[in-house]
């Protein structure tokens, strides 16, 4: 539609419905409903900012705060009656926009552009010709970088600028231009291509609303609250906001914020009247920021040390009744940067309130608050709010003739007062010479006091360092301990697997129960056991058929038993008395070959003398007890 006019109808996909509006530069795109076009309303910025030229969008359902059915407004304003078609539908829309029923949804900040310089692709993997690339890509977003500084430097254009540094130039750049985007045209132009990109894109609005199409609203702004304002700027910008009493307001961050929005954001906390930084000299984009909100710059006379902030932020969250979250770096200096304001301030703050309180006088102390924190001298800002709030405005009345006298006298009285106020100009002045010299003094002190503390870590340090090399010697001369025991292990195994090889001695495993020493072979035919168990005595005839072995070596004491036993199935059960081990490894004893076969005979012989001997008493005893028997039978 053009002036009222249909040109066209018909259907069309999306895409198509924004290339006809690329195409013919539409005005509005009007609908019933704006998420027919997309499901939210970061999609329809998306989808919108897309486009290099962006029609306003307009949903003509909603009338102030209310939302129609378009067949109602259709019906009421004699534009279709009953069940309105799709091309109908479309008609009344575009006809509704044009005179100039429902709302604009604004989805992005007017006056502002961002501008985005990045690469175009990443670069694969191939070793040095990988980053042989990346510096080529880096290296030419550098210069693209500069270039657009240099092009709105040279037409006077305001910007923001947020860059991300890498090794070898410029990964990504980030400018905010305070200008609109057909403002730019023919200034920047885009960029596609496979190594850098230029993207020329709208500002989205942090919280798009609807505005309607006959009456602007204007968005009033919360002057309730004057602010003192920290700000950390950088790819990540950080922002906190305090009152004049001390009490947080806002503490935020975000990625490439521009000075416009963190205005837009503090004009609906309050009325910033200082913009703090925690560096010296001050960025120039906390300059700008000061000077678009019309507030006084403060900057500390030297950077503060990250210790410094963390002590004040931390100071200020445990004595605050809210419950506070610093949440990332950039919180944490901007909050420190308006504390230091604001602990700078207090003084003179507190020294107003009491003033105006002493003085009895019905004015907002807030106003006067604000102007001392802009600067004002303290009865200057009294004078100044008094007037607007006290003196009324009225025409000049021409005074009486008896009046004169009166007025004469009330004159002098003026000149007096205006006297008193000079001289009390002066003392503030010599107090403020005095405050001066107290703060330089105060800050000599201070540097005395480090730079003692500074000495008393560093013999702290020192002596730390002693008690631990003390402490490292002790560990080395137990490690050295451990290497020699160990290396004295070594030698014993060497000699024991010299041995070994040459036959003098043999190896034998060690066991805690004979149990487990019946489950393996072994080559020596000789094991060592723990301890032998009562229970041990009945499974003894299973050895022989379980494990061919020729000596059994206990190393506790055992019952003889288990000796005779074990000797009826020529196996010979040792003490340690009996076969003295050379050495342990582990769990394998060795002994000396000769020593344990000379024991094994020995113990074998004293076995099988002893059951000889035993057996011959059996048998003398049988033979005694037979010749008894028989006597008694010759008898009977």
């Amino acid at each position: 539609m053009v002036d009222g006019v249909v040109k066209e109808r018909g259907t069309a996909a999306l895409t198509e419905l924004l290339a006809l509006a690329q195409r013919v530069r539409a005005d509005a795109i009007a609908v019933d409903n704006v998420y027919e076009l997309a499901p939210s309303l970061e999609e329809l910025q998306r989808l919108l900012n897309s486009a290099t030229h962006t029609p306003r969008l307009v949903q003509v359902t909603v009338i102030g705060d209310k939302m129609y059915q378009l067949s109602s407004l259709a019906a009421s304003l004699g534009l279709g009656s009953g069940k309105l078609s799709p091309e109908q539908a479309a008609e009344v829309c575009a006809r509704l926009c044009f005179i100039g029923v429902g709302s604009e949804l604004v989805l992005f900040e007017s006056g502002e552009t961002r501008v985005v310089v990045s690469r175009g692709r990443q670069p694969v993997q191939g070793g040095m010709s990988a980053e042989r690339y990346r510096r080529n890509i880096e290296g030419r977003i550098l210069l693209k970088t500069k270039e657009i500084k240099s092009i709105l430097d040279s037409k006077g254009v305001d910007y923001d600028v947020f860059i991300s540094k890498s090794a070898y130039g410029i990964e990504r750049s980030v400018f905010i231009v305070y200008a609109s985007r057909e403002e730019l045209f023919g200034l920047i132009k885009p960029v596609y291509d496979h190594d850098i990109q230029v993207r020329i894109e709208l500002v989205e609005k942090r919280e798009p609303f609807f505005a309607s199409l006959a009456v602007q609203p204007k968005r009033t702004r919360d002057t309730s609250e004057y602010l003192i304002v920290g700000v950390d700027p950088g790819v990540t910008t950080g922002v906190a906001a305090i009152t004049l009493s001390g009490e947080l307001k806002a503490l935020f961050s975000a990625k490439e914020l521009g000075r416009g929005q963190v205005a837009r954001i503090l004009l609906e906390i309050g009325m910033p009247v200082v913009v703090a930084t925690d560096t010296f000299p001050p960025p120039e984009y906390i300059k700008k920021l000061a000077t678009m909100l019309d507030a006084v710059l403060a900057a500390p006379q030297r950077p503060l040390t990250v210790e410094e902030k963390r002590r004040l932020v931390s100071e200020y969250v445990s004595s605050s009744a809210q419950q506070l979250k610093v949440r990332d770096a950039h919180q944490r200096d901007a909050l420190a940067a308006a504390l230091n304001a604001y602990l700078r301030l207090q003084p003179k703050l507190t020294e107003a309130r009491e003033k105006v309180r002493r003085l009895g006088l019905s004015i907002p102390l807030k106003e006067v608050e604000a102007l001392v924190a802009k600067g004002f001298a303290i009865w200057d800002a009294i004078r100044q709010v008094s007037r607007s709030c006290l003196v009324p405005e009225h025409e000049q009345l021409t005074p009486r003739p008896a009046e004169r006298a009166e007025s004469a006298f009330v004159e002098s009285l003026v000149d007096k007062l205006n006297d008193a106020y000079k001289r009390i100009q002066k003392l503030e002045y010599e107090k403020e010479k005095l405050l001066e010299k107290i703060k330089i003094l105060e800050n000599q002190y201070n540097k005395l006091l480090n730079l003692q503390a500074y000495e008393i870590r560093k013999e702290k340090e020192i002596e730390a360092l002693k008690t631990k090399i003390d402490m490292l010697l002790k560990e080395n001369n137990v490690l050295r301990g451990e290497i020699e025991k160990v290396e004295n292990e070594l030698l014993v195994m060497e000699d024991v697997l010299l041995k070994a090889a040459m036959g003098e001695v043999i190896l034998a495993p060690r066991f805690s129960t004979i149990d487990r020493a019946l489950s393996i072979p072994y080559a020596s035919k000789i094991v060592v056991v723990g301890a032998l168990r009562p229970e041990d005595l009945k499974n003894l005839r299973e050895i022989k058929n379980k494990a061919d072995l020729k000596a059994i070596i206990c190393e506790q004491t055992f019952p003889e038993i288990f000796a005779i036993e074990l000797a009826s199935f020529d196996i010979a059960l040792l003490s340690f008395n009996e076969a003295k081990p050379l050495a342990r490894v582990k769990d394998v004893y060795v002994f000396r070959r000769d020593e344990v076969e000379k024991a094994i005979s020995e113990k074998l012989k004293k076995l099988e003398t002893a059951a000889k001997d035993r057996v011959r008493i059996i048998m003398k005893n049988i033979l005694e007890d037979y010749k008894a028997d028989r006597k008694r039978l010759t008898k009977s």
